[in-house]
């Protein structure tokens, strides 16, 4: 969520569309720009269709995938004042990185929702470095590794915040009660997908249906070819 000088409303915030060029490396620090239409992984509930922008920050590992919802790359609707094509991804995500260029504190409570459990706020400095807040609702617990009131420089910045933001993401989702972690659901899917097509058949008949069997006559046919070919 990108926060210019002045800006304290919501509406105000969603209609955002240019950036600083601070605020755009920023961004690119924290994951990889991918095209909506084409990218084969995941999209974090972003329209391949392109009703909610053409690229995205992305990041992936070996184990995870992420996507940031970057509301001011997504298109504006001149006709809607609370913009809820976008509100309806920024409203229901977990964390919230704000980057506010306001010369007051951003307020948590800006963008209204039930959501929004955690909040991660940067605030470039006039010496090159960026103050971090941090605020979570009271049943999130302590996450890491960056805490309210830490100052960083510009290379660490994006690599802390987008680590925060996903610890910060799992605490609240692994708390929630209802939240399966990705390997039992990976497993649950699979033993699904097993049961589904399972056929039963005899070890014999397994076995026979790999193997190619041999005509003889065929066999005997090439021998004789190859034979002919000799002479």
């Amino acid at each position: 969520i990108y926060v210019k000088e002045g800006q304290d409303n919501q509406n105000v915030i969603l209609k955002n569309e240019n950036k600083s060029d601070l605020y755009e490396e920023f961004v690119r620090g924290l994951g990889w720009p991918i095209d909506i239409a084409s990218h084969p992984g995941y999209l974090g509930g972003l329209d391949p269709k392109l009703t909610t922008g053409v690229t995205a920050p992305y990041y992936a590992n070996s184990i995870m995938e992420v996507v940031f919802h970057e509301i001011s790359s997504m298109p504006t609707n001149p006709n809607d004042d609370q913009q809820i094509h976008k509100k309806r991804h920024v409203g229901n995500d977990i964390v919230h990185i704000v980057y506010s260029e306001h010369s007051h504190d951003y307020s948590p409570y800006t963008i209204t929702s039930q959501f929004n459990d955690a909040h991660i706020i940067v605030y470039p400095l006039p010496n090159g470095l960026f103050r971090i807040q941090i605020y979570r609702k009271e049943n999130v617990q302590l996450f890491g590794p960056l805490l309210h009131g830490m100052c960083l420089n510009k290379k660490l910045l994006p690599i802390l915040v987008r680590q925060t933001a996903i610890m910060a993401n799992r605490y609240v989702r692994y708390n929630s009660g209802v939240y399966t972690r990705p390997f039992p659901t990976r497993r649950k899917a699979l033993d699904e997908i097993v049961g589904r097509f399972k056929i039963q058949r005899p070890y014999e008949d397994i076995i026979s249906s790999l193997i190619v069997d041999v005509d003889p006559s065929a066999s005997k046919s090439n021998n004789n070819n190859n034979n002919n070919d000799d002479e």
